[in-house]
């Protein structure tokens, strides 16, 4: 402003309001920018912590799956050192398959470990889990249908051998026998390939034995429903969701039982091993060329045992009832085997062994290796027309059992490199017993209700280890002799294709990974056969059902 006295300038210095204002609007600007710094910082810090936990729980996941691996390993490994023959160990021991510690660690969220659980398979749904394994044997081998349809003895049926597996039809029956033979005759109401190759995605009938149990979905009548059951997730337990009608998947019939699916009872892989454990064949009792049979078994026994075996085959067993030694008739096709091979070897001239004429053709022939109990014979040595007692004596149990155990293990009565079909009478549910020809529903009851407590693992082990041979029920009391005989030809307990589940979880809770396995043993070394993920299913056994200590 200019003074008019003076004519100079004057110029006024800023007021202090304005300078307050602008160091305020300052402040605002550097708070604004420290707040925007700050949560930036947070947002940053807490996408972080979100990573480092995802990144955490990705790694724990990674090793709740490698312990589910290495369990199945764990078991791959562990049947190739105790073979078919020690299953029974492996029926429940929570000891040698609950809580495995994969590695030992100091992570505060827990150790991680595996565990190896059998489902029960008893349909009420409220039984533990085993600690263990179950052989494929301990269910029915659905291609066995076609040999009892064609087996010539009035007992043997098909349709009756599977009639108590849940919601089985006399029409599936049908259509799974079309599947497996060899022909394109339909039987009523079955199906053959005319009728699989008008649908909307053609195929044929395989008309041969199921290479997969999972087959049976192709075959008319067997709907997912029927071949899975209630038991959505595999579990072998009625879970809520399970057990309400139709207000959640599944729907069921909500009755309080577990209603399971064929694929529960049915397989296509029971199959066991029928040689020594080097893998050289045993002595065959049913071999062609007697000289040979006597002679093999005198080298891996003595000379009465091979003179009792070959009394047996050329004479038949003196004890037997009248249909038993029908029984024991040797087929046809067998005389015939016989003839070619002596043939063959120059040998249908007089033959003799211990002063035993071996030159005649045998008369009779082993369903199983129990027919040798409480057998007579009598035998032609000589000249001399002399009767023998078998050695192997059913009013010696404890004896009886160790004996059959050796002649289990190193003589046979059939050529197969395998027995296919057999039922482990140790694991198969009532159902499956059912199956087996001339087994009745008080006998299977009885076998299921004689099976030890899972609760109680001590006596467990001790009743399992008591039944190594099915020779048990005979032991034991269940069976008398001509009914275990008739029986015979069926049941084992054993089985060298393994199935089981196996977790891999953590002491204090986080992500678990739950496979489905099966193992091979038939093959050296044993093989995994398959590996399934049940994740998707959920956990399926609480912490509480897995057994076992924290190790």
């Amino acid at each position: 402003m200019r003074n008019s006295a003076t004519g100079f300038c004057v110029v006024r210095a800023p007021s202090d309001s304005l300078g307050a204002e602008r160091s305020g609007f300052v402040l605002l600007v550097v708070t604004v920018v420290i707040l925007l710094l700050s949560l930036a910082a947070y947002s940053y810090m807490s996408e972080m912590d979100i990573e480092n936990r995802a990144a955490g729980m990705y790694g724990r996941d990674v090793e709740a799956r490698m312990a589910a691996e290495s369990g199945v390993e764990y078991v791959a490994s562990l049947v190739s050192t105790m073979g078919s023959s020690s299953v029974q160990e492996m029926y429940h021991s929570p000891a040698m398959f609950s809580r495995r510690v994969l590695e030992v660690s100091e992570n505060a969220r827990g150790q991680v470990r595996f565990s190896i659980v059998s489902p029960s398979i008893s349909g009420s749904g409220s039984d533990a889990p085993r600690a263990g394994l179950t052989t494929e044997t301990s269910k029915f081998n659905i291609n066995r249908l076609l040999e009892l349809e064609n087996d010539t003895d009035d007992i043997s049926d098909p349709w009756e051998s599977i009639s108590w597996i849940p919601n089985m039809t006399e029409e599936i029956c049908a259509a799974i026998l079309d599947w497996i033979d060899s022909d394109e005759d339909v039987r009523p109401g079955g199906a053959e390939s005319s009728t699989y190759e008008g649908l909307a995605v053609p195929y044929s009938a395989r008309n041969a034995p199921m290479q997969t149990i999972e087959e049976l979905l192709q075959i008319q009548g067997v709907t997912p429903a029927l071949f899975y059951g209630e038991d959505a997730n595999r579990n072998g337990r009625l879970d809520p969701n399970e057990d309400d009608g139709n207000e959640s998947l599944p729907y069921d019939n909500g009755d309080g039982v577990l209603d399971l699916g064929f694929r529960d009872f049915l397989t296509v892989s029971s199959r066991e091993r029928n040689t020594l454990v080097d893998g050289t064949p045993r002595v065959n009792i049913n071999n062609g060329i007697i000289a040979e049979m006597f002679d093999l078994i005198e080298e891996n026994f003595d000379t009465d045992t091979a003179i009792f075996v070959t009394g047996y085959r050329l004479n038949g067993d003196l004890n037997a009832d009248s249909e038993a030694q029908g029984m024991l008739t040797i087929e046809q096709q067998q005389l015939v085997d016989w003839i070619a091979k002596n043939v063959a070897n120059g040998e249908l001239g007089e033959v003799t062994r211990a002063g035993i004429d071996l030159s005649a053709p045998p008369q009779a022939s082993f369903r199983s290796l129990y027919d040798l109990i409480d057998a007579q014979v009598e035998v032609q040595i000589e000249g001399s027309l002399q009767t023998f007692d078998s050695p192997w004596r059913s009013d010696d149990p404890a004896g009886l059992m160790q004996e059959m155990l050796i002649l289990e293990e190193q003589l046979t009565w059939v050529n197969d490199d395998f027995f296919d079909g057999r039922v482990n009478i140790n694991m198969a549910s009532f159902e499956v017993l059912m199956g087996i020809p001339e087994m009745t529903e008080a006998l299977a009851e009885e076998i299921v209700a004689a099976r030890p407590p899972t609760e109680d693992t001590a006596t467990a082990a001790e009743m399992m280890a008591n039944r190594v041979s099915p020779v048990w029920l005979l032991t034991e009391g269940y069976v008398d002799l001509a009914t275990f005989k008739r029986l015979g030809p069926w049941i084992t307990t054993r089985g060298d294709l393994y199935s089981f589940q196996v977790l891999g979880h953590f002491d204090e809770g986080g992500p678990t990974t739950r496979l489905e396995a099966m193992i091979d043993a038939t093959l050296t070394p044993p093989r995994i056969f398959l590996q399934r993920d049940l994740s998707p299913l959920g956990r399926g056994f609480e912490d509480a059902l897995l057994g076992g200590e924290q190790q």
